[in-house]
């Protein structure tokens, strides 16, 4: 019985270790997996909010957990003030309760607001973004890597 536990007690740190040497070679693998499952996050809630715009007679706007959303012509969802995009305000509305993606911060890298054109670039630690846009009634999300150039 004693040998049992000593054989289980070393598979046990042997795999422990495998682990813990391939988590370097794993964990690029693992934050490039959580930016594109985010991403379908950020897409997915976009859509329903365009589905609620389609089914309820194409609304102007409508109130979200406090966030004023303001629908474009083809109903896809902004947060504006004073009509420029509030990039914090509308990833709290297509990314709700996420404050991180993996183990890092999400923070506003980059902001532009143009006649039908949004767009607002989200970064990671990790030099990696996530891109939301929303130009001539098309809506995108797309994740890169951050230009520092």
């Amino acid at each position: 019985m004693r040998v049992t536990r000593i054989t289980w007690g070393a598979l046990f740190i042997i795999l422990l270790a495998v682990i813990l040497v391939q988590w370097d070679k794993m964990e690029p693998e693992v934050e490039d997996t959580a930016l594109m499952m985010a991403s379908r996050e950020i897409l997915s809630s976009a859509n329903e909010f365009k589905n609620y715009w389609v089914v309820n007679g194409q609304p102007v706007s409508m109130d979200k957990d406090n966030i004023e959303v303001t629908f474009s012509k083809s109903g896809w969802p902004l947060v504006l003030n004073d009509n420029k995009l509030d990039c914090e305000q509308w990833l709290h509305l297509l990314l709700p309760r996420k404050e991180k993606i993996y183990a890092d911060t999400i923070k506003v890298h980059d902001n532009a607001t143009k006649k039908e054109q949004y767009q607002c670039s989200y970064g990671a630690s990790n030099g990696k973004m996530i891109s939301v846009m929303l130009i001539n009634g098309v809506f995108k999300v797309s994740v890169g890597f951050l230009d520092e150039g």
